[in-house]
């Protein structure tokens, strides 16, 4: 039983490994559930029904702080992918102080990014936003189209809906280039400890996953089609180039990254402040790839 936080691009990597059968060339059948937040899934793996996670970093950090034994092994995304898309009428950052923003779930990815974001931007999103929990990314969209929310984070492909839609897109977050945990996979020291072959067999399948995507553009933007359930072909070339390009294929965690999603677990879970990086890492797999060549391999 593996978890993603879902819809959006978290999904693509999941979805072409199992669909391609790379887990189970590995070694592994994978039951694939996807959850509307990063939250909701890691509550759901902290019971112990989902062995393997694939969310985001914030939620690994927050869930071990607590006393969980969650780890993070490896890391693909390593910076924010969303949109920060605005209703019409708030064209800069001053115009959106006092505004409904809205996120998946507070604790989430979504909710870790806005806050980072507006810091960039010189606002303080505790002062100067009202953050709200809107669920899903289709939800927040529809919140946004019916006056409940003045702005949200969007992931393609509803980033580009949105656009396409007449929505303002006030950052191209991606573009910042700002360090963060947005992919990984995370698992537990027991599991790691008591079954390895099958925590490595998992990465090896995933990892396969995302060089494949990088390889074959039409398989893939089937895939994206299939479970994003985009019909525009406009918005699914937009989405898989986007994707594409957000990738980290040494699949390493940035330390960098991780400290910024340490910091803002903080506000809430203060004593993780004192906590390092390296902390909640395990790359001990990741390290026995590398030793076989099996990312060299990957890349002839």
């Amino acid at each position: 039983m593996a978890g993603v936080a879902g819809p959006g691009v978290n999904l693509v990597y999941a979805y072409l490994a199992q669909e391609t059968g790379l887990w189970k060339k590995h070694g592994v059948d994978v039951k694939l559930l996807s959850f509307e937040s990063g939250s909701t899934l890691a509550q759901v793996a902290r019971s112990g029904e989902i062995k393997i996670a694939i969310n985001s970093g914030p939620t690994t950090v927050a869930s071990r702080a607590q006393g969980a034994d969650a780890i993070i092994i490896a890391s693909a995304v390593n910076t924010l992918p969303y949109s920060l898309v605005t209703a019409k009428g708030i064209s800069n950052w001053d115009q959106l102080k006092g505004k409904k923003v809205g996120v998946s779930r507070f604790g989430s990815g979504t909710d870790t990014a806005i806050r980072l974001v507006c810091k960039k931007f010189g606002l303080d999103p505790a002062k100067d936003l009202i953050i709200l929990q809107g669920g899903t990314q289709p939800t927040r969209l529809q919140a946004l189209t019916a006056g409940a929310l003045d702005a949200t984070l969007l992931s393609p492909p509803l980033d580009f809906v949105a656009k396409k839609q007449g929505w303002f897109i006030l950052v191209n977050i991606a573009q910042l280039g700002i360090p963060y945990p947005q992919l990984v996979i995370e698992t537990t020291d027991r599991l790691n400890r008591e079954n390895p072959k099958l925590v490595k067999g998992f990465l090896k399948g995933f990892v396969e996953a995302i060089y494949y995507g990088a390889r074959y553009k039409d398989e893939t933007k089937k895939v994206i089609k299939k479970n994003l359930k985009i019909s525009d072909p406009e918005i699914l070339d937009a989405t898989y180039e986007s994707f594409i390009k957000v990738t980290d294929y040494s699949a390493e965690p940035n330390l960098e990254g991780i400290r910024n999603a340490i910091d803002e677990v903080a506000l809430r879970v203060p004593a993780v402040k004192s906590k390092s990086p390296k902390e909640f890492i395990d790359l001990r797999f990741l390290k026995e790839l590398q030793s076989e060549k099996f990312f060299k391999r990957l890349q002839n």
